[in-house]
């Protein structure tokens, strides 16, 4: 886990989102997850569970660390690193010991409530439903066959999932390189290499020309690419998060 922390804990991954923090934490709970615990100086690992949330009183409570120096570690009140999973990604916060307690007659800690949380996803990160009118009609430029104009479903920092017409030249095929995606988003004009990595079935609709499903993976993104679809996938997710609750 010491090479998750290195990664994780960065700012890059930070989803500063109160409700967001909440969501996760309980599914955690919800499906057992199992914890790793470092020590400040990650020197070693610990294992542990979370057993309750309480965010309006601002602590959790997680089980005795295992093994038990562990637990006489986190006494000295230095901060932690605490690692678990969300839907197969890797997720981790930072707190500190407020005291060990029982809890339905076993040795438990009472911890600090996280402030934020980090979410270690490249690969989906928070893959989120676009939003009407955010993302104009996508432009593929195809090595020897004419361009497709498709419309975005939904969009990651690492590619997006679309609706395109079938191919009247030469069909898509999975592994084919797409020299330039072209799209604006929220008004802004992006542009990046990309892969077929999914490629659909022939959807008739009745109402217009048939369509299939395309998956793309972005390629050789700029920083400046990048960054933006991570403020944007980030920000949409916790506007449906939100709406969610209502």
């Amino acid at each position: 886990m010491k090479e998750v922390t290195a990664k994780l804990f960065r700012e890059e991954y930070q989803v500063n989102s109160e409700q967001k923090t909440d969501h996760v934490l309980h599914k955690i709970i919800e499906r057992h997850e199992p914890l790793a615990v470092l020590p400040h100086d990650r020197a070693e690992e610990f294992s542990s569970t979370l057993l309750e949330i309480n965010r309006p009183k601002h602590w959790l409570i997680i089980d005795e660390l295992t093994p038990d120096t562990g637990n006489r570690r986190l006494e000295n009140g230095a901060p932690f690193f605490t690692i678990g999973r969300y839907e197969g990604v890797f997720v981790g916060f930072q707190s500190k010991l407020i005291e060990r307690i029982m809890y339905e007659g076993y040795g438990a800690l009472r911890v600090a409530y996280p402030e934020l949380i980090y979410y270690l996803q490249r690969r989906n990160f928070f893959r989120v439903s676009v939003a009407p009118g955010d993302l104009g009609t996508v432009d593929i430029q195809r090595r020897g066959a004419k361009p497709l104009y498709g419309q975005c479903h939904d969009l990651s920092v690492n590619g997006m999932r679309l609706l395109v017409p079938s191919a009247l030249d030469y069909a898509l095929t999975t592994g084919e390189f797409i020299p330039l995606v072209r799209f604006s988003l929220e008004g802004v004009e992006l542009a990046v290499e990309a892969e077929v990595r999914y490629v659909g079935h022939l959807r008739d609709t009745k109402t217009r020309q048939p369509v299939r499903q395309l998956g793309l993976q972005f390629l050789n993104m700029a920083p400046a690419f990048e960054q933006r679809l991570q403020h944007y996938v980030q920000r949409r997710d916790r506007e449906l998060l939100r709406d969610a609750r209502r």
